[in-house]
């Protein structure tokens, strides 16, 4: 783990982003993920894409759970792609695998429970489409 990673995950500790984190810092694909504005297309669904303002990769692992804090446990840490369980007590889980074909090209695959307790097992290809049009919610 480089400093810059440790010096990154004790800051979002400090800001109450890794609390309940399972894991002392982001898994090595993550931090390779471009930040920005991203378009999550279901993969095999005429629905129009999801779009989101991504400021923590971590965003992308919860999908079904924002700004929930969940534990975390990475399960996979590759460069070029990570699974992360987590669990959300009393308001579901998840896996969620990122595989990485560049910093703003991804295949996003999660599954779970979500908090209303519904099942979600959904594949989406990810591309970053340029910087966020809003500021991050604090």
């Amino acid at each position: 783990m480089g400093k810059g990673t440790m010096i990154l995950a004790a800051f979002a500790a400090m800001a109450g982003l890794g609390a309940g984190v399972a894991v002392a810092a982001g898994p090595a694909a993550l931090d390779r993920l471009g930040m920005g504005q991203w378009q999550l297309h279901e993969i095999g669904s005429a629905d129009a894409p999801r779009q989101m303002c991504v400021h923590n990769p971590l965003q992308m692992v919860q999908l079904f759970h924002p700004g929930v804090q969940c534990a975390r446990f990475t399960i996979d840490d590759a460069p070029d792609h990570a699974t992360i369980h987590y669990t959300c007590q009393g308001r579901g889980y998840g896996r969620t695998t990122i595989t990485l074909e560049n910093p703003n090209l991804i295949r996003l695959d999660t599954q779970g429970i979500d908090p209303l307790g519904q099942p979600f097992d959904i594949v989406y290809e990810g591309r970053r489409t340029g910087v966020c049009t809003s500021p991050p919610v604090r």
